[in-house]
Protein backbone atom coordinates (compact mmCIF):
# COMPACT_ATOMS: atom_id res chain seq x y z
CA UNK A 1 0.00 0.00 0.00
CA UNK A 2 2.21 2.53 0.50
CA UNK A 3 5.07 1.99 -2.21
CA UNK A 4 1.99 2.19 -4.34
CA UNK A 5 1.24 5.81 -2.82
CA UNK A 6 5.35 6.51 -3.18
CA UNK A 7 5.17 5.41 -7.06
CA UNK A 8 2.00 7.78 -7.77
CA UNK A 9 3.78 10.51 -6.23
CA UNK A 10 6.88 9.93 -8.26
CA UNK A 11 4.57 10.41 -11.50
CA UNK A 12 3.94 14.18 -10.28
CA UNK A 13 7.50 15.55 -9.13
CA UNK A 14 7.26 19.25 -10.67
CA UNK A 15 10.24 21.00 -10.86
CA UNK A 16 9.72 25.16 -10.37
CA UNK A 17 6.10 24.12 -10.85
CA UNK A 18 6.20 22.86 -14.12
CA UNK A 19 5.66 19.10 -15.43
CA UNK A 20 8.51 16.73 -16.61
CA UNK A 21 6.80 16.79 -20.46
CA UNK A 22 7.23 20.33 -20.29
CA UNK A 23 10.82 20.58 -20.02
CA UNK A 24 11.28 17.49 -22.17
CA UNK A 25 9.63 19.89 -24.60
CA UNK A 26 12.24 22.83 -23.52
CA UNK A 27 15.00 20.68 -23.51
CA UNK A 28 14.14 19.92 -27.44
CA UNK A 29 13.49 23.24 -28.50
CA UNK A 30 16.69 24.43 -27.06
CA UNK A 31 18.81 21.97 -28.36
CA UNK A 32 17.17 22.92 -31.57
CA UNK A 33 17.27 26.71 -31.75
CA UNK A 34 21.39 26.02 -30.21
CA UNK A 35 22.29 23.61 -33.19
CA UNK A 36 20.58 26.72 -35.63
CA UNK A 37 22.59 29.71 -33.98
CA UNK A 38 25.96 27.95 -34.01
CA UNK A 39 25.57 25.88 -37.59
CA UNK A 40 26.48 29.33 -39.57
CA UNK A 41 29.48 29.83 -37.23
CA UNK A 42 32.26 27.75 -38.86
CA UNK A 43 30.08 28.67 -42.50
CA UNK A 44 32.75 31.34 -43.61
CA UNK A 45 36.46 29.11 -43.33
CA UNK A 46 36.64 30.01 -46.51
CA UNK A 47 35.83 33.67 -47.40
CA UNK A 48 38.65 35.94 -48.89
CA UNK A 49 40.23 32.82 -50.59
Amino acid sequence: MFLAETAAKADQIMLFGMSNKFWIVILILVLFVGSILTSSYNDDKTKGL
